[in-house]
């Protein structure tokens, strides 16, 4: 079976290497791991590149594959990540991962955010924001986090603490992103995450992992600076079992709610007391090297390429019922 991969460079965009206002892309390296672990599940890897490219091949008849992994991202939209599954829905292509709802209501942190909560799950207390609205002058229990609504890969997320620096964090991301802005509370602890595997009844927690510095220290807020030029490494953290249910429990609830398909991730601020807080869910996570998928497979005895696999087998087996 061909299957088709999508993804976009920083390059497609005219983005600089260096730029810490858009930085949502996937890296060269990554591309080629997820096309090795889909050749060694006995499938032929497309490299289609982003959005423009695959509606090109669709559009002038070269699009030749029997299913598409999408793993692009685009920019500058609160739709770039569900136009690619709409693209493909309208197209009747098959392909593996959510769809255009899933991805858009993702997307929209603060929507995502009220679904969560209406489910009884944990999540930061805060305000939203819409694009250029001032911020209230009762707004001062410091510190605070502030990230654009719609963005990921930690752009534009600031932890302040005073209204200086909160007026600024705001400021920049209205001037930035143009979009609407969450301002919720610090929530003290361990970033975790979990990746899901699988759909409906059949998606399962792989694990649950953490990313530290090299030096082996926590990060308390896992920055966009962090994530492009720190060293980091990923490991599995000794939990309670508290902790543990709380996040395979809240990480299901909500992947099954929004419909997600064959493979997430969810991630949490888990503090001292063992509260596990949502911090958002991403129907689209990165299949990167030594990251979150292959940190958690590696412990439970699994390689990324079967866990490629069993992706790829989720998606064909919900296309064929």
């Amino acid at each position: 079976m061909k299957i088709g991969i999508t993804f976009d460079l920083r390059e497609d965009y005219g983005i600089d290497r260096n730029s810490q206002v858009f930085a949502d892309f996937c890296h060269p390296d990554e591309i080629g791991y997820m096309a090795n672990a889909v050749r060694a599940n006995g499938h032929e890897p497309v490299l289609i590149g982003n959005m423009f490219r695959l509606n090109r091949m669709i559009l002038d008849g070269t699009f030749d594959c029997d299913m598409v992994l999408v793993c692009d991202e685009g920019i500058q939209s609160r739709n770039r990540e569900a136009i690619v599954p709409a693209l493909l829905e309208l197209n009747r292509i098959p392909y593996i991962g959510s769809d255009a709802y899933c991805m858009g209501l993702s997307q929209n942190k603060y929507h995502c955010k009220l679904v969560s909560q209406a489910l009884g799950i944990d999540c930061p207390k805060g305000i939203y924001l819409s694009y250029g609205q001032a911020v209230p002058e009762e707004t001062d229990a410091f510190p605070l986090i502030v990230k654009p609504n719609e963005e990921g890969y930690s752009m534009g997320v600031f932890l302040v603490h005073d209204r200086k620096e909160l007026l600024d964090a705001v400021r920049y991301n209205y001037d930035n992103y143009h979009e609407g802005v969450l301002i919720e509370e610090y929530v003290r602890g361990k970033e975790l995450y979990a990746p899901i595997v699988g759909t409906g009844d059949d998606a399962y927690v792989l694990g649950i992992g953490i990313a530290r510095y090299a030096d082996g220290s926590d990060i308390d807020i896992f920055s966009l600076n962090d994530k492009c030029f720190s060293p980091i490494r990923d490991e599995i953290p000794d939990l309670s079992p508290k902790a543990r249910d709380q996040i395979i429990r809240a990480s299901l609830q909500l992947y099954r709610h929004l419909e997600c398909r064959d493979f997430g991730r969810c991630d949490f601020k888990l503090t001292d007391d063992d509260r596990a807080v949502l911090i958002e869910i991403n129907p689209r996570p990165g299949l990167t090297k030594n990251g979150p998928f292959e940190n958690c497979a590696q412990a439970v005895g699994k390689t990324y390429e079967s866990v490629m696999g069993e992706i790829i087998e989720s998606a064909m087996k919900r296309l064929t019922r």
